[in-house]
């Protein structure tokens, strides 16, 4: 004959289901990073805290879009001499910034270029009429680096280098602590709802 009871699983349902929820909200929060960011010309990047600078340019940026994104003209002065427009900003923490771009000229390929500075260092992204972004570049930065655009010409003439960036917008991440709480919310409620009910 067999002493032991038999356990009844059906009313221990909802604890079960509440610490599978539970472990599944765990797993999921270390998958995911531990902050979701997005760049934009707004906070420590707002126009007002960049610095435009030409070299032998008359260059301009205009920030009318922003925090969505601004338009870096390079130098057409006719002097036929090199200048350079750049747009820097000192950065204050740790962070990555991202962005699209699309670049304009009527200059010939590869006399004017555009692209983004790194402490001093140029990469040029374009260099001729029409180039732009087939996915977002992303720059990691830390405290105490010098961050920018440029655009450059070679001879100050035939139309400046025209450089559109665009702030890009990873899709938000939930904070691994809304999706755990929100699961733990879901598995008490549960739970009691069951309790009033029975």
């Amino acid at each position: 004959m067999n002493m032991h009871n038999k356990i009844d699983f059906a009313s221990y349902r909802p604890i079960i289901t509440l610490g599978l929820a539970t472990s599944a909200a765990l797993g999921i929060m270390y998958t995911l990073p531990s902050q979701a960011t997005a760049f934009s010309f707004a906070g420590d990047f707002e126009p007002s805290k960049w610095t435009l600078t030409n070299i032998n340019a008359d260059g301009s940026v205009d920030t009318t879009n922003a925090p969505l994104g601004i338009i870096l003209t390079g130098g057409d002065n006719g002097s036929n001499l090199p200048g350079t427009t750049d747009w820097t900003i000192p950065i204050n923490s740790a962070s990555e910034i991202s962005f699209d771009w699309s670049y304009f000229t009527l200059d010939t390929p590869g006399f004017d270029s555009a692209g983004y500075l790194l402490n001093g260092i140029y990469t040029p992204l374009a260099i001729q009429d029409g180039d732009f972004s087939t996915s977002a570049v992303s720059i990691n930065v830390i405290t105490g680096d010098i961050f920018g655009f440029r655009a450059t010409t070679s001879s100050n003439s035939d139309g400046a280098p025209v450089f559109s960036v665009y702030a890009y917008p990873p899709a938000a991440v939930p904070e691994p602590s809304t999706i755990l709480g929100a699961v733990m919310g879901l598995g008490f409620g549960a739970f009691f709802k069951r309790k009033l009910s029975s």
